[in-house]
């Protein structure tokens, strides 16, 4: 995988003397908050506390010649050990064409995105897939397999067909030196409705991924967890996620229904989210999502209902803000409260000016 990447670049380099444009970028996302935590289900119980909450930084390279599109990325982070996160979080390289796009690397998969664009608390300190507190990742209402990423990929997405439908594919290659050998695949369809201006209106589809590798994710061991091909694997399995959204300029709701059937377990999980939002004014949104994980044979402890409700800003100059509350109350006595006040900075410079691209 990484003399594909290394060829991938060279062909980049080479391409950009023929270059129509050609283009490099760094970004950076700096998220923090102040939480206060009580949980009947944490060592710590009761606090307050500062977190960082998904604070990254990236280069983009971005080629076109003709109707090519070479682009590589590469994004690092804080390593978070109980995600089981690396430091290096994305680092992929593809070309888009008009008969589609091919990709390979590390990359959130289109499994992980699709419930991740439903979230409007992903990367926040009110989320938790599992009811426990978490400073990134997803709501209570996703799997786990919403959160990290998917590494030694190679996927292909078709162009735009009938009038907004896009078909994805992919493999994900285990290592001959990690406890996971197999390969994994992974598959899905999404509809894209737009309305005047071509504006996102509504969207529908479904992402399916079947896990052959039997090690699955270890809270707390990053070094275990960075073995395995697809992050937050439950071990060998096969998930479906179905979801659609729909979206005007003043509020957008979304629904997100996973059947995760793990081969250990003798029931599938269910997982639902529902999310909604609603424009106050241009700068400032209220939004709300009603969790819900069914999870009886395997786990009853992780059984239950999640809400959260928070207000988001735009302050401008790239800062943005939150204030948010999130109860998750699991079926087993005992539940879990969040409220978090967050702050979040987004830069990003042209660095091919300066390079003289």
């Amino acid at each position: 995988m990484q003399r594909m990447l290394a060829a991938t670049a060279l062909a980049l380099v080479a391409q950009s003397a023929f270059a129509v444009e050609t283009d490099l970028s760094f970004d950076a996302h700096l998220a923090g908050s102040v939480r206060h935590l009580d949980s009947d289900f944490e060592a710590v119980g009761d606090e307050y506390d500062t977190v960082n909450n998904a604070s990254k930084a990236g280069l983009a390279l971005s080629v076109k010649h003709d109707a090519l599109h070479w682009f590589a990325r590469v994004d690092a982070g804080e390593k978070n050990e109980k995600a089981g996160i690396e430091s290096l979080r994305q680092l992929y390289a593809g070309v888009d064409t008009p008969l589609g796009q091919l990709l390979i690397g590390r990359k959130a998969n289109d499994y992980r995105l699709s419930g991740e664009r439903l979230d409007p608390f992903y990367d926040t300190s009110v989320t938790g897939f599992n009811g426990r507190e978490a400073r990134e990742g997803a709501s209570f209402g996703l799997s786990n397999l919403t959160n990290g990423f998917t590494t030694n990929t190679v996927a292909y997405t078709t162009p735009s067909i009938l009038g907004g439908l896009r078909l994805n594919a992919a493999g994900y290659f285990g290592r001959e030196d990690a406890p996971n050998d197999e390969t994994d695949y992974a598959a899905g369809a999404d509809y894209v409705i737009t309305g005047p201006d071509d504006q996102y209106l509504a969207s529908a589809g479904v992402q399916y991924i079947k896990i052959e590798n039997p090690a699955s994710f270890a809270a707390g061991n990053v070094d275990r967890n960075s073995l395995l091909t697809v992050s937050g694997s439950p071990g060998k399995s096969e998930s479906v996620r179905v979801h659609g959204s729909f979206r005007t300029p003043r509020y957008s709701v979304g629904v997100s229904f996973e059947n995760v059937d793990v081969a250990a377990e003798p029931e599938p999980r269910h997982y639902l989210l529902v999310s909604g939002s609603y424009s106050l004014n241009a700068s400032t949104q209220l939004a709300a999502t009603y969790g819900k994980l069914d999870f009886e044979a395997g786990s009853p402890a992780l059984s239950g209902d999640g809400y959260s409700l928070g207000v988001i800003h735009k302050i401008g100059m790239g800062f943005s803000g939150y204030l948010a509350a999130r109860q998750v109350m699991l079926d087993v006595p005992g539940d879990s409260t969040t409220i978090a006040l967050g702050l979040a900075y987004d830069f990003e410079a042209d660095l091919g000016s300066i390079l003289n691209f």
